[in-house]
């Protein structure tokens, strides 16, 4: 019997041992103190990213995948009442009150002159409505570990405080992003063509085991190294329900309390992208994810307030490899058209400091 116990003993400590390494192991996939993430592959002075992958031979074979001289922009318009993440803020106007703003100038004779319109904006310009998340967006904070300095590290170890001036970010803006700019193959993972429906369910993860599947039902092969892999939800009609037949405005026929419904369904939670598909599609080293969603992760606030962690895929793909992230996609044409690999050419506005930019991009195919 002692010697039953002893086995027992023994054995119940092995079990422990192992499942306590294998908790380790698992915090250790996510940690940022203990795993050794920067400086990049791509050197310690390095803000370009993944936008090092799209190499000259990668254009070339891009530029190949236009074979029917179709293209279309997958870029929502910019206006007064879309939807944005609490906080931020949208507000365009034409300043003069009904009047010109310049002008007049001088045309031909007195009786013809030349007015002219400019529009004033106020926005966090790099994260609302189209948004591409750059490498000085989302920061790792650090706080009361030896050998750390306190603060919020961003790509390739730049520390906020150390980079800040009020005026823009003085490393990681997204300015050497914009300089090097996107033109490489894109791919569309249609998750709702998949599973049969015209949208998934907030909160709804996808895994490893759709991406696999949507995959080998389009026909098209993996993700390669520079590759832009654009995940679609379907969840931007919530927003496209309330814009005109052309989707170029809000619908006349629509009331403001329609809107505004439509923008608190579409904030309050996503179908999203899990971790494991991050993690995967880091290793193959592509240079972009962007999603029809505003935050690319799964969230279902009303059931989940506090999500942990809150925005895995995008502490792991931009911050800790300089993959970007562009959110707010309209990909339910390429859906429709079943257009699964493309040409993607799109560039950041080269705003000196910033932390992303607005965009539009152009697929072609």
């Amino acid at each position: 019997m002692r010697i039953m116990k002893a086995i027992f003993v023994i054995s119940l400590l092995v079990v422990t041992f192992l499942f306590s390494s294998m908790s380790d192991r698992a915090l250790a996939a996510n940690n940022p103190v203990d795993e050794k993430w920067w400086p990049s592959e791509f050197g310690p002075d390095d803000q370009a990213g993944a936008t090092n992958y799209i190499t000259p031979q990668k254009r070339i074979e891009a530029a190949k995948l236009v074979k029917q001289g179709k293209s279309i922009t997958i870029g929502m318009p910019y206006h007064n009442g879309m939807p944005l993440v609490p906080g931020r803020t949208y507000a365009l106007s034409i300043p003069g009150g009904g009047n010109p703003l310049h002008g007049p100038l001088k045309w031909q004779g007195d009786q013809f002159k030349m007015t002219f319109n400019d529009e004033f904006l106020v926005a966090e310009i790099g994260q609302v409505g189209t948004q591409f998340d750059s490498i000085g967006h989302p920061m790792i904070r650090i706080q009361g570990v030896p050998g750390w300095k306190d603060g919020d590290y961003m790509y390739n170890g730049h520390r906020l405080q150390d980079t800040f001036n009020g005026r823009g970010l003085k490393y990681d803006g997204i300015e050497t992003i914009a300089h090097k700019g996107y033109f490489t193959r894109g791919i569309l993972v249609d998750i709702p063509a998949l599973k049969g429906v015209e949208r998934l369910e907030k909160g709804y993860a996808i895994t490893m085991a759709d991406f696999k599947a949507a995959l080998q039902k389009q026909g098209i092969g993996e993700p390669t190294q520079g590759d832009v892999v654009l995940v679609r939800t379907g969840w931007i009609q919530l927003w496209k329900g309330y814009m005109d037949a052309d989707g170029i405005r809000p619908s006349d026929k629509v009331s403001p309390a329609d809107m505004a419904k439509a923008n608190a369904e579409y904030g309050s939670g996503e179908p999203g992208v899990a971790p494991e598909v991050c993690d995967y599609l880091a290793s193959k080293k592509i240079s972009m994810i962007g999603s029809d969603t505003w935050g690319l992760e799964p969230y279902d606030f009303a059931k989940n307030p506090s999500p942990e962690p809150f925005a895995y895929c995008h502490m792991n793909l931009i911050t800790r490899r300089g993959i970007g992230n562009f959110e707010n996609l309209d990909l339910e044409v390429l859906s429709k058209e079943k257009a699964y690999e493309f040409l993607f050419a799109w560039s950041p506005l080269k705003l000196v400091g910033a932390t992303g930019s607005p965009g539009n991009p152009v697929v072609a195919w």
